[in-house]
């Protein structure tokens, strides 16, 4: 059976490696992340199952919204990756300042959003490859040093990688 760490390695590989042409898994990936930190805030610890079934709900309607509406659940997904991506840095360093931080996720959700928009392939490439790399240097459970290391090394070969398979999409087009 698979365990909670193998799955989220396997996903943190296979966005790192096909984010761009998986945008429904990156989307509802994100959108499980984003499940997740906002039903944390809601519901209290002992409400685990809430949090999963709002994070799966989540998950699950951004991917489907993904085929439908493409291009404003990207841009979503790059507010939603911007402001996951502010939180998850600020916490690896134990930033205490509980009362920024929602402004400072906002303040990356607005940044992800603006960039997702305006750089459609690259966006869904570098936030794929930085959640990614997230997912991945987490399920390793290396100490903070590493963590930091390992997911700029990632991210570094999922955006090469990614924008490798674009250039050959764009040399056949």
């Amino acid at each position: 059976m698979i365990n909670g760490h193998m799955f989220q390695l396997a996903i943190g590989v296979l966005l790192l490696l096909f984010g761009r042409k998986l945008f429904w898994l990156f989307v509802g990936v994100v959108g499980f992340l984003s499940g997740v930190q906002i039903a944390s805030q809601l519901f209290s610890a002992d409400s685990r199952i809430e949090v999963l079934a709002i994070a799966l709900a989540l998950g699950v309607l951004g991917a489907i919204l993904t085929i439908f509406v493409q291009h404003l659940v990207v841009i979503l997904a790059g507010f939603l990756a911007g402001g996951h991506l502010v939180i998850s840095v600020l916490t690896l360093y134990d930033w205490n300042g509980e009362h920024y931080v929602w402004w400072f996720a906002l303040l990356g959700g607005i940044l992800g959003g603006i960039l997702a928009l305006m750089l459609l392939d690259w966006a869904l490439i570098i936030f794929s490859s930085l959640i990614g790399a997230s997912l991945v240097s987490q399920a390793l459970s290396l100490d903070q040093a590493w963590t930091v290391l390992f997911s700029i090394v990632l991210a570094g070969a999922g955006i090469l990688i990614q924008s490798r398979l674009l250039e050959r999409r764009v040399a056949v087009a």
